[in-house]
């Protein structure tokens, strides 16, 4: 084996590494901005699971003031302890 042939075989394995670390390194970060915004949205996901009356303002208010950490705190208790529609219309059912 020629030394050239060495030194060629050895830059290749060296950029195959190169380009392996470049994809892990592209998936984790793609594997952490995905995770943050699933974080981020939490509080849109529960109310929209749970059916929240102002599902919308909460969707509004999490995309405009989420990254704040008191707005996006005081969205979750929105979101958790809100009324559901269902709630509303059993509530108005029950009334009459």
């Amino acid at each position: 084996m020629s030394a050239t042939l060495a030194i060629a075989l050895v830059v290749l394995a060296l950029l195959g590494l190169g380009i392996a670390a470049i994809f892990v390194h592209l998936a984790w970060w793609l594997l952490v901005a995905v995770g943050g915004l699933f974080i981020y949205f939490i509080p849109s996901i529960i109310a929209g699971a749970r059916h929240h009356e102002h599902v919308l303002w909460v969707l509004v208010l999490n995309i405009a003031l989420g990254w704040s950490g008191i707005a996006w705190i005081v969205l979750l208790i929105w979101a958790i302890l809100g009324k559901s529609i269902w709630a509303k219309d059993a509530g108005a059912s029950g009334r009459s």
